[in-house]
């Protein structure tokens, strides 16, 4: 509820007695309400502990003794697995528009080239780059294949075996995490094995640090905040994922945290905000 006291604006909860926001207009105060009730609604639809989600289905974390016996016959891709990841990949190149002279390998990387699959993974496929053979605008590369991914799967639904194919297109000269399995389509091995590594899986990350960025996470959009505040908060999550991966692969804590953020909505909630509030200030609107 809003409640006016002299020239303020405050947003209130529910029993009126909790301030939720100050502000100097009513039209703040509304959009504030209005970020609370989607922040809300959302979390209600998505949210369960991570304790409850760990308990009832461990779809995040899992470790096995082997490769996905879907795509793999031991540590051998099968071989209509490959070709059909590489007339995939094809595909993606030609509608993407990329030159063949700057293709360098297709590979498969993710959970489905390594022991941490679990029934949701995708298959990743990585189309290797060498940037520097695009002509025009290098600085605007990575933009454009990121753009052209998310494009990709609006459009498209292909799964092999059950399991949905991802494709991105990555600068050959990226660095691959140690450990991790990456796969030639191209040359049909192994560029990197993928290590069995000595996992507990019961040593998840501390529930309080996830509990916290979700608290900041709402807090930010029940206070309407700037959307230069909410971005910085998920660039650093980006970063603090990508450190973890590189410091201690896939099981690092920091990745943990940030797939178990993103399985509850709360990365995609920060997106919807951030683009809404974009939205309205490119907007004019019409007064009564």
């Amino acid at each position: 509820m809003i409640k006016a006291v002299g020239d303020k604006f405050y947003v209130m909860d529910s029993t009126g007695k909790k301030v939720l926001g100050k502000h100097a207009s009513k039209k703040k105060a509304i959009a504030q309400l209005q970020a609370i009730e989607i922040s809300k609604n959302r979390n209600e639809s998505r949210i369960l502990r991570f304790s409850e989600y760990l308990s009832e289905s461990l779809q995040t974390l899992q470790y096995h003794d082997v490769l996905n016996p879907d795509l793999w016959d031991g540590f051998e891709l099968k071989d209509d697995v490959r070709q059909k990841l590489l007339e995939i990949g094809d595909e993606w190149s030609h509608w993407a528009k990329l030159p063949l002279h700057a293709i360098k390998d297709y590979i498969l990387v993710g959970g489905n080239a390594n022991f941490n699959y679990t029934p949701q993974s995708d298959v990743d496929i990585h189309i290797l780059i060498d940037s520097k053979a695009i002509a025009n605008c290098p600085e605007v590369i990575e933009d454009y294949f990121n753009d052209k991914k998310d494009l990709w799967k609006l459009k498209h639904d292909i799964s092999i075996y059950g399991h949905p194919v991802e494709i991105y297109a990555q600068d050959i000269n990226n660095k691959i995490p140690e450990n991790q399995g990456v796969y030639s389509l191209t040359k049909n091995e192994w560029l990197s094995k993928p290590v069995h590594l000595d996992i507990d899986i019961n040593n998840i990350p501390n529930d309080t640090d996830i509990e916290e960025l979700k608290t900041k996470i709402d807090s930010l959009i029940a206070q309407n905040a700037d959307t230069t505040e909410v971005q910085e908060l998920k660039d650093q999550i980006k970063t603090m994922r990508g450190q973890s991966i590189s410091a201690k692969g896939e099981f690092g804590e920091g990745n943990l945290i940030f797939k178990e953020l993103r399985n509850l909505g709360y990365l995609e909630k920060m997106n919807d905000y951030i683009e809404l509030n974009r939205d309205k200030k490119l907007s004019l609107e019409k007064y009564k």
